[in-house]
């Protein structure tokens, strides 16, 4: 009986054994292969590789039918001694839909699958966008802007777009494209002048496939943000020390040079001086940075402060405010009008002007001059004026003067010196800004 046992014992490992080698086990005691798997999937449609374990008796190889060409093996082919071995399975880079094929290794007369399942190759495009903005009148410097991935590297495309909406005036040409490994972004220049504002819409295909289509706005020049506002120059609000006239010096070398010029100090901008045409006083002179503020002297009628300043989509009906403080010794000229142009010759008056009468003389003004080295408050020279442009400023450039304009003193009790008049000064924050 125990005899018995141990043979039922021996024939329930036996079995288990030849169990063990699977499918790939062949019959015949001397040769088998045995495979890793029977699947394998490639994640990336780029060229690549996998390695599975091969253990196999007897001569083998791999079988590659002709729908499989783009799959490999390295060894294709071996002699096995029973030992573990690697293989390596190899796919070319897919440039097309998802792809799936079978292999074989082949041992004692009989096939065994693995099948390889390759990821999506086609190149993707993203949808298009417009970096840029599109604006009537206004030379487009816009662009279309699209992703791609999944390329070679290789590949040279071409990319079409079709334009629709209120595109009047606009263009986008066709371009050619070397791709490079992997993904990048593409743009095609959208050139031209709009002429009417609205919605353009931008269609774009590569190579002949449609990848998207993307709606974008035309502005009007008095829908855009005003650019280059605000700007100022700053000065001491009081009297300033000799350390701050020599800072203010330092920070503004151009105003005692030839071109007697005040730099901004937020934004763009500059202040100059102009004098009257036909000016029967003397000339300016003595330009200076006394107690940290901008001196001149000379100013008479008509001589005026200019402020120049860059900007873009400043349109009628847009407010701007114009802040500073304007001080002087008793026998410099005491009022001044605001004025603002959009070429520097024709002038427009700003709004808020006032009216009085100083020394038997009717003065119409916005600024009135002090004997003062505050800043801001009554008796300084300060003012702050909003008002409504009433041209568009299409040039570019904003110029804005306070104009003397008044045969005055800042005693209001004479007239000024026309042998040179006293001096006058800048003093604390002089700014333009636009009011939303």
């Amino acid at each position: 009986m125990k005899t018995m046992k141990r043979m039922n014992k021996w024939i329930v490992l036996s079995v288990a054994a030849c169990s063990a080698i699977t499918a790939g086990c062949k019959d015949d005691e001397e040769n088998y292969l045995v495979r890793e798997t029977d699947t394998i999937q490639f994640s990336s449609n780029l060229a690549s590789s996998q390695r599975i374990t091969l253990r196999c008796s007897g001569a083998w190889r791999s079988v590659i039918p002709d729908d499989a060409q783009w799959l490999s093996t390295t060894p294709s082919e071996g002699v096995g001694t029973g030992e573990f071995e690697w293989i390596t399975v190899s796919a070319t880079h897919n440039r097309s839909a998802e792809r799936t094929a079978t292999i074989y290794l082949e041992c004692g007369g009989v096939q065994y699958p693995i099948t390889v399942t390759q990821a999506d190759g086609k190149i993707i495009y993203g949808a298009p966008t417009v970096e840029g903005n599109l604006i009537e009148q206004e030379a487009s410097s816009a662009r279309l802007c699209f992703t791609y991935s999944n390329a070679y590297g290789d590949e040279t495309v071409t990319a079409k777009c079709s334009l629709g909406g209120d595109c009047a005036g606009l263009s986008v040409a066709d371009a050619t494209f070397e791709l490079a490994n992997g993904g990048a972004t593409l743009a095609l220049d959208i050139t031209g002048t709009p002429t009417q504002p609205g919605y353009a819409t931008f269609a774009v295909s590569v190579e002949g496939e449609p990848i998207g289509e993307v709606r974008a706005k035309v502005y009007s020049a008095d829908e855009m943000p005003v650019e280059g506002l605000p700007v100022a120059w700053e000065f001491c609000h009081g009297k300033g020390t000799a350390d701050d006239k020599a800072a203010l010096q330092e920070r503004q070398p151009g105003w005692t040079a030839s071109e007697h010029t005040l730099n901004a100090d937020t934004g763009s901008g500059t202040i100059t001086l102009v004098e009257a045409a036909g000016k029967t006083s003397a000339a300016l002179n003595s330009w200076g940075y006394n107690d940290g503020h901008a001196y001149v002297k000379g100013l008479y009628v008509d001589d005026y402060w200019l402020l120049t300043v860059p900007v873009k989509y400043l349109t009628a009906g847009k407010t701007v405010n114009c802040t500073g403080s304007i001080g002087g010794s008793g026998s410099s000229a005491g009022f001044f009008l605001i004025e603002y142009s959009a070429d520097g010759q024709t002038w427009y008056p700003a709004a808020g002007a006032r009216t009085g009468q100083f020394n038997e003389t009717e003065v119409t003004y916005h600024i009135r001059a002090y004997d003062s080295y505050d800043y801001e408050g009554d008796g300084t020279g300060y003012f702050s004026y909003d008002f409504p442009v009433e041209v568009d400023v299409t040039s570019g450039t904003l110029y804005v003067r306070y104009r003397v304009c008044a045969n005055v003193r800042v005693t209001a009790n004479n007239t000024i010196t026309t042998g040179g008049g006293g001096s006058t000064r800048l003093k604390g924050t002089f700014s333009i800004s636009v009011i939303e």
